[in-house]
């Protein structure tokens, strides 16, 4: 099944300005929406891929130690290179 087959539900978040801003210009820079981004991250974690499972740990692990405002652009980055199926 395609991943925009089906039923629909919504999830909300708040970020900064600053934050929506900067990821809805890297989007647009891709020629993508932050909804596939950020479908495609989701789905990721959910498909056990090593790198979100990875990244899920370290930000779980930097929020307990209370260290994590945002992800940083080297993070961002990876992210960006995972969906591209880069390295």
């Amino acid at each position: 099944m395609n991943v925009f087959d089906g039923p629909k539900r919504s999830i909300h978040i708040n970020v900064s300005d600053e934050t929506h801003a900067n990821l809805k210009a890297v989007c647009a820079s891709m020629r993508i929406t932050m909804h596939d981004f950020l479908d495609s991250c989701i789905n990721g974690l959910l498909d056990d891929d090593q790198f979100f499972v990875r990244l899920a740990e370290r930000i779980a692990e930097q929020k307990g130690m209370k260290l994590i405002k945002r992800i940083s652009v080297t993070d961002a980055d990876s992210v960006y290179r995972a969906i591209d199926g880069e390295k």
